[in-house]
């Protein structure tokens, strides 16, 4: 049976505060990082398909925005319908500052694989699995399930504050508060490698995305801006 968020677990609710910069008025704010709910899912989904699909470096070098055959709106939305994504606020406002798409992956169970009419996110799909299976997380540290990510943003308007860090940060209370050990995600750009690297996060397994070209999985990613896929976890216990 598929993973559920525990009714024991509260929903909505905030997983955690931290101080940074408010990129507005310059001074130090309170910030807080809490679980994504209904009423935010479709503001979500047009960012993701708006900004995330610009900004992301696979999604890039794919040119996914462009690609006539590619919605991802249904996809997410079922990641975001288990309820266990978290978003980012400004102390005093809804306007949304970054966020992260999760979900839990558990050894025993098959990922229903979503279906998508593109080749281009049928091939990104496949390199993902790829590093996925040579991560070999659950044997690697000894798990059976573990919190993933199919996304993570922070607005243009609040990068460089330190928001993605203190977003993967976040994954820490609510793993635990899940009942999980580890939490372990595909990265592929330097910049969040770099941040998870911040956040603690330790790398399992990287391949050059000239090598994914070359050899198998035999998948180009053009002109790419960084030169390493990564998968990177971090232990919540």
């Amino acid at each position: 049976m598929p993973w559920e968020r525990p009714e024991s677990v509260t929903f909505p609710q905030v997983w955690t505060t931290f101080v940074a910069r408010d990129p507005d008025s310059g001074l130090n704010v309170k910030y807080r990082i809490e679980d994504i709910r209904e009423d935010r899912f479709d503001e979500v989904l047009d960012l993701m398909a708006n900004v995330f699909l610009k900004d992301e470096v696979t999604c890039v070098s794919l040119d996914l925005i462009n690609d006539p055959d590619f919605n991802g709106r249904n996809f997410w939305l079922e990641i975001l319908n288990k309820k266990i994504s978290v978003i980012c606020f400004k102390e005093g406002s809804d306007e949304i500052c970054g966020f992260n798409l999760l979900e839990v992956l558990e050894k025993d169970v098959e990922e229903p694989e979503p279906e998508f009419k593109s080749k281009k996110v049928q091939d990104l799909l496949k390199v993902m699995n790829f590093v996925k299976a040579k991560a070999d997380t659950y044997n690697r540290h000894g798990v059976d399930k573990f919190l993933h990510a199919m996304g993570l943003l922070v607005m243009p308007k609040y990068r460089g504050l330190g928001l993605a860090t203190e977003i993967l940060k976040a994954r820490v209370p609510l793993g635990k508060a899940l009942g999980l050990q580890l939490t372990g995600t595909v990265f592929t750009g330097i910049g969040s490698q770099r941040t998870a690297a911040k956040a603690g996060f330790i790398e399992d397994y990287s391949v050059l995305y000239e090598d994914l070209k070359n050899k198998e999985p035999f998948v180009d990613f053009p002109n790419i801006s960084t030169p390493k896929m990564k998968f990177m976890s971090l232990r919540l216990d």
